[in-house]
């Protein structure tokens, strides 16, 4: 509980009290984050029981790899759910995501359900969303009254051997090599105790990585970004699907803190250079196509950055760069170090873009570039709002690149770029999306020829919990309190409508429980014509192991 606490705390969600030991603790007053504690105990010790509810369903979609049922109606016949599992259920998640306490002998609370396993004909995954009345037993320990299947979802991978589509390969792959045995294989944890503060070692672990064929030899290799004092990692793909670990002999083993990379054909001479966002700059590695890497470029300015994006932004024929920061400096006009408000932050560090100029006249140059971040209009327009990543789509069809930016504070970026100048349209084209957020993507979902956009934010339990109570800031107007309880909700699909126009789609598409969606990308899993979406999620674990 005490990392969920924290989190609310940063957010300015809960009062605040301090026990004795200096850990923070919720004001007695929230009674209803102490049920949602009970309720996780009764939920984890009386699951064998809950389980046996299961509503009535219906197929809703059936191919070659997958069939997927939906409740047929709440008030269905119920079916016995221990025998859709054969050898035992592997996963059993319990999460509350609202709590009801205005009848304080009957609480009732919402719950997100998943339940995963082997089953007759294959692997099964349930995902439910249950509301359950408690009552109170005279040591107020809550026993379960009565409980309402409102949703219910279950997909089955159809498989002979009972397993999930995918397997972890970590160790196949990797696992012989140094890099894994001696470093990759430990946590931050572990290195934070061994490694000097002066080499920029960030707790969080904030680091990516790139996918491309660094050496040409027609298999995709994978460049692992590394915290500061540990070496950036190459992991070259052999014939036999194993890895070796190449950085040093490729020249990119790098000791800065570097938390983003990127293959990319930057002087379009048909092999993949390589750019990296470190704490020492942006950096970019000319590769000779043999994957020998040569440093080439340091842009000093571009300091603390998050990611890397590449696109033709003005149709000159060679790829540009466009970088979010997050953290501002006070050189950098930055008044405070926290983001404020937290619900429309722009009060962070300033994005960049970096315009490819082309061959340099002087060829040990390589190439120039130039910072167009003012130039272009960007600068002007919400470009401190924390930014963590960034994509690039043509979402009006007129021939050049558009730019989506997904920010942890508040509102997105929509930028609409006409003859190479940006104007954020976000509001305007329906984008008004106040999520935490931390990734984006973009595809045509719907195939209807038109680009979608995803973005990857925070689904938080505890700020929905939190931010539908009546204590929750009293007072407070009802349109910033709607903007807090967005920022809970998670992430978020706006549909293309054409023209530049979006409408958000994310909960009739069923897609706004990604957690802490770190990474987000499209694309089509099972070969059926029809776009996926991939969701990395998670955070730093706490001692109590479910506590995300």
């Amino acid at each position: 509980m005490i990392l969920r606490v924290y989190i609310a705390l940063l957010m300015g969600w809960l009062p605040v009290a301090v026990a004795a030991g200096g850990a923070p603790q919720p004001d007695v007053a929230w009674q209803s984050e102490t049920f949602s504690d009970l309720v996780m105990g009764a939920l984890k010790d009386e699951n064998l029981g809950l389980l046996s509810l299961r509503p009535a369903t219906e197929i809703v979609s059936n191919d070659v790899g997958f069939e997927v049922r939906r409740m047929a109606s709440p008030t269905a016949k119920r079916d016995l759910l221990p025998g859709s599992f054969v050898g035992g259920l592997e996963r059993v998640k319990f999460k509350v995501i609202s709590v009801d306490m205005s009848k304080p002998e009957l609480p009732t609370t919402r719950q997100l359900v998943t339940l995963a396993g082997p089953s007759a004909r294959g692997y099964l995954e349930m995902n439910a969303t249950w509301s359950i009345e408690w009552r109170r037993d005279a040591a107020g320990s809550p026993q379960r009254q009565s409980l309402t299947v409102e949703a219910h979802e279950e997909v089955l991978a159809k498989s002979t051997t009972k397993r999930p589509v995918f397997a972890d390969a970590t160790l196949d792959v990797i696992g012989q090599t140094e890099a894994f045995q001696k470093q990759l294989r430990f946590g931050n944890t572990y290195w934070r105790q061994r490694i000097e503060l002066f080499n920029r070692f960030f707790k969080f672990g904030h680091h990516g990585l790139a996918i491309g064929d660094a050496n040409g030899d027609g298999l995709d290799d994978v460049y692992v970004c590394q915290n500061g004092g540990l070496p950036n990692r190459l992991f070259i793909q052999q014939e036999d699907g194993t890895a070796k670990e190449e950085a040093a002999a490729f020249g990119v083993d790098l000791l800065d803190l570097t938390r983003s990379a990127l293959f990319v054909d930057l002087d379009n001479d048909g092999d993949q250079d390589l750019v990296l966002a470190a704490d020492t700059g942006l950096l970019a590695f000319r590769n000779d196509g043999k994957g020998n890497f040569q440093p080439r470029l340091r842009y000093r300015p571009v300091r603390n950055a998050f990611s890397v994006t590449a696109a033709d932004y003005d149709n000159d024929g060679d790829l540009d760069l466009f970088v979010c920061r997050y953290f501002a400096k006070q050189e950098e006009g930055a008044g405070l170090a926290i983001p404020v408000p937290y619900f429309d932050a722009n009060n962070g560090g300033g994005n960049f873009l970096i315009r490819n100029d082309g061959q340099a006249r002087n060829a040990d140059n390589w190439l120039n570039f130039s910072d167009v971040t003012a130039e272009s209009g960007l600068d002007s327009q919400n470009n401190r709002r924390f930014s963590f990543a960034s994509v690039w789509e043509d979402i009006d069809n007129d021939g050049d690149q558009d730019l989506f930016v997904a920010n942890d504070f508040g509102q997105k970026n929509l930028y609409l770029n006409t003859g190479g100048k940006f104007k954020d349209i976000a509001t305007e084209a329906g984008i008004n999306d106040g999520g935490f957020g931390m990734s984006a993507c973009s595809s045509d979902y719907d195939r209807n020829g038109v680009p979608d956009l995803y973005a990857g934010n925070m689904f938080s339990a505890a700020g929905r919990r939190v931010t539908t109570q009546p204590q929750f800031r009293p007072g407070l107007d009802i349109g910033i309190l709607a903007k807090f309880q967005r920022m809970a909700r998670g992430n978020s699909l706006f549909r293309g409508l054409g023209r530049g126009r979006f409408q958000d789609v994310s909960e009739p598409a069923g897609v706004t429980v990604g957690r802490w969606s770190w990474g987000s990308v499209c694309g089509d899993l099972n070969n059926d014509g029809w776009q996926d979406l991939v969701v990395a999620n998670g955070f730093v674990t706490g001692q109590v192991p479910d506590d995300l």
